[in-house]
């Protein structure tokens, strides 16, 4: 099974997301890029969930972040807010892989992962009900 590593602040999002991409992979969840870095010294995974960092200091962490998820070759997703455009810019300026802007359709934010993750056989069609 495919792993994701969700990097998301907000309690109840983490909990939702963790919930919602369990269905599909097996989901470690942290709370900031910090604690991501550190728990990617001793584990691995396919793809990073990531919400955008709107402290200066967290924003230093997502380059040190970057560094280790390069390194493994792991691509990061990032959620940015309410289609903030500078926020996107600042993100690929970071290096991540690609950006859904909250709120996001679940539907769409699990086509992006498939997407990151070309081994993944799309078995399922998602529909919105």
């Amino acid at each position: 099974m495919k792993s994701i590593l969700l990097i998301e602040d907000n309690e109840m999002m983490r909990m939702f997301l963790t919930h919602y991409l369990g269905k599909d992979y097996e989901v470690n969840s942290v709370k900031n890029p910090q604690e991501a870095t550190d728990w990617l010294k001793f584990n691995s995974a396919d793809l990073i969930v990531s919400d955008f960092p709107t402290d200066p200091i967290l924003a230093v962490q997502v380059r040190n972040l970057r560094n280790v998820s390069d390194s493994k070759r792991i691509p990061i997703v990032m959620l940015t807010d309410q289609d903030k455009s500078e926020q996107r810019i600042q993100a690929f300026h970071w290096g991540v892989t690609d950006c859904i802007s909250k709120p996001f359709n679940p539907i769409e934010l699990k086509l992006r992962v498939q997407t990151h993750l070309p081994s993944f056989s799309v078995s399922r069609q998602y529909r919105l009900a």
